[in-house]
């Protein structure tokens, strides 16, 4: 179920970012789906390395989140 989510926000954060043409949305929803994806990772990781791989899925996803917030609130993307 997670894996679901995270493949539609993750589609849907660069057709979104086109279609509202605001690279903030499309940024801030495509980290979310990292996020989610990244806990997924975390969770179900069978090894020490696949849940390596969640964590930076999770830090990655936290960083692009955290920007896309701050050109929705600072106007930076047209």
């Amino acid at each position: 179920m997670l894996r679901l989510v995270a493949a539609m926000l993750l589609i849907g954060g660069p057709i979104l970012a086109l279609a509202f043409r605001s690279w903030g949305v499309g940024s801030l929803v495509f980290g979310l789906g990292a996020i989610v994806l990244g806990i997924r990772q975390i969770r179900l990781g069978g090894n020490r390395s696949e849940r390596f791989l969640g964590v930076a899925l999770l830090l990655g996803g936290a960083f692009t989140g955290i920007e896309g917030l701050v050109r929705l609130l600072f106007g930076v993307a047209p």
